[in-house]
């Protein structure tokens, strides 16, 4: 191999990997806060009051139950005490927590809405 080959393939792989990095911190730019609804499977969450320090989610102290994407990154995702992750409806909770990524934690409560699970996300 030639050197103008080598430095035509360097200058490629220079190319690619800089515009790749470039587009990811496009993706990632706008990740911050938390959205006014979260699904999960066939329910809906509608945001319930203002982001605080803490999941906090009346007495007791809240539970990691799993994580759920929000565009290219994972959000944590918190119950009230004693609830776990689950694909039955029944058993979700009424009232779960998101980490929105900036230090602050939002609630959100189902509002009793249901939809479609063919184009949803579990946390």
């Amino acid at each position: 191999m030639n050197l103008r080959a080598i430095g035509c393939l360097v200058v490629g792989v220079a190319a690619f990997v800089g515009l790749g990095l470039w587009g990811l911190s496009l993706a990632f730019r706008d990740a911050q806060g938390c959205p006014t609804t979260l699904q999960w499977a066939d329910r809906v969450y509608a945001a319930d009051g203002t982001p605080g320090p803490s999941p906090d989610l009346g007495p007791g102290e809240a539970v990691y139950i799993g994580s759920t994407f929000m565009g290219p990154i994972t959000r944590r995702t918190y119950g009230p005490p004693g609830s776990s992750p689950s694909t039955d409806a029944a058993a979700r909770p009424e009232r779960i927590a998101l980490d929105c990524g900036d230090g602050s934690f939002l609630a959100y409560r189902w509002d009793g809405t249901t939809v479609s699970p063919s184009a949803s996300a579990t946390p």
